[in-house]
């Protein structure tokens, strides 16, 4: 999910932004809220259930999902911010830069999205969302396990709304290193 998370974040996740569930079980009691595209969603992973994964949510049921060189439409409406940009970011897949990064916009929310011109992703892809199923991207797009690789996350395995970062840190050895710049960075605005 890099850039919007980083290495070392710990995000806090609202576990009943969609569903209340009857505490210690997955048993789901009542809805609380819609998933919405944009949304940073914590779900257990759909080819083994037992690991959490976090991902952007690009398209809910019914959505028409096409994806051509790494860049997605969503719709048949392209997710760049500005549309001009689309030739000018598809020529820098063949560069040697390290990686860029480009504005997506999704449910009016902007985001960035990370492209690594080495490891660029040339699947193309056109579905349509089933019925409570739900495809998820990483912000990372070159560097991602996501819907592209493994399909649809069911709707019943949606944990919670990833929406702010509460500490960052890493270790070099046994030596922390605090990210102070990054504690309650919102995931939901740029």
């Amino acid at each position: 999910m890099i850039p919007t998370i980083q290495i070392g974040d710990h995000v806090f996740v609202n576990k009943m932004a969609y569903s209340v569930k009857l505490p210690f079980t997955d048993i789901h009691m009542f809805e609380t809220g819609t998933p919405k595209k944009g949304d940073i969603v914590v779900f257990q992973y759909p080819v083994d259930p037992s690991i959490n994964y976090v991902k952007r949510l690009v398209a809910v049921p019914g959505d028409k999902v096409e994806i051509h060189n790494g860049f997605l439409k969503i719709n048949d409406r392209l997710t760049l911010k500005y549309e001009d940009q689309y030739l000018d970011l598809f020529g820098k897949l063949s560069s040697q830069e390290d990686s860029y990064t480009f504005t997506e916009v999704l449910s009016n929310k902007d985001f960035k999205v990370q492209r690594v011109p080495l490891k660029a992703q040339d699947h193309q892809i056109s579905l349509v969302v089933p019925k409570d199923k739900y495809f998820f991207m990483g912000d990372n797009r070159d560097n991602s396990a996501d819907s592209r690789f493994w399909g649809f996350a069911p709707k019943h395995y949606l944990m919670g709304k990833a929406s702010r970062v509460l500490f960052s840190i890493t270790f070099d050895g046994l030596i922390p290193h605090v990210k102070f710049l990054r504690i309650g960075k919102s995931l939901t605005s740029l």
